[in-house]
């Protein structure tokens, strides 16, 4: 096959869209009301970088894979930092007594933020310090954005993620921490 135009391949991202929609429903606040949006939005992206596809070097499934994996990567930073930015404003907010709305739809609330935060203090103590210390960074920056810092490397940061993330999931705090009990939603 020569080549491949947009309408044979546009069945193919459209469900490979919707399959990775669905995947990441509840990561970030993401809701199940976004799930349409999403697939659109990566279906989007596809439609715009179709002209780069080359037959020769991998399949269209392939190529809107990573294309889609790259733009969930997208969809997720900017949710994480909009989330820090209103975490930072409500933290300032509470301190001067007044109320701020909750971050973003889903999540949970102020209370739950607060004994997740105290969980994870407890879960860190017995750390190093460096690896307390990746972990207060990374509540503001990028992995990517820490690696450029003097004397680190994405090795390093990420060696650490992986023992924090060890350390985190050994005290309970994992993907379902604020799942409610019954289930998943």
């Amino acid at each position: 096959m020569g080549s491949v135009s947009f309408e044979q391949a546009f069945p193919v991202a459209r469900d490979l869209a919707r399959r990775k929609a669905a995947r990441i429903i509840g990561r970030c606040g993401l809701t199940r009301d976004d799930r349409e949006d999403i697939a659109s939005q990566l279906v989007a992206t596809f439609y715009a970088r179709f002209e780069r596809f080359d037959v020769n070097r991998a399949s269209i499934q392939t190529f809107a894979s990573r294309l889609m994996d790259k733009e969930i990567n997208s969809i997720l930073r900017y949710r994480l930092a909009g989330c820090r930015r209103r975490t930072e404003q409500e933290e300032s907010l509470h301190d001067s007594g007044e109320v701020a709305e909750a971050c973003p739809a889903g999540s949970p609330d102020g209370v739950d933020r607060r004994h997740f935060w105290i969980d994870v203090d407890r879960a860190l103590a017995p750390l190093p310090a460096v690896l307390r210390q990746t972990a207060l960074a990374l509540r503001s920056y990028t992995p990517s954005e820490l690696s450029r810092l003097p004397g680190q490397t994405h090795t390093v940061i990420y060696r650490r993620i992986r023992r924090l993330r060890r350390a985190l999931l050994a005290a309970g705090i994992g993907p379902e921490y604020f799942a409610p009990t019954g289930g998943p939603q």
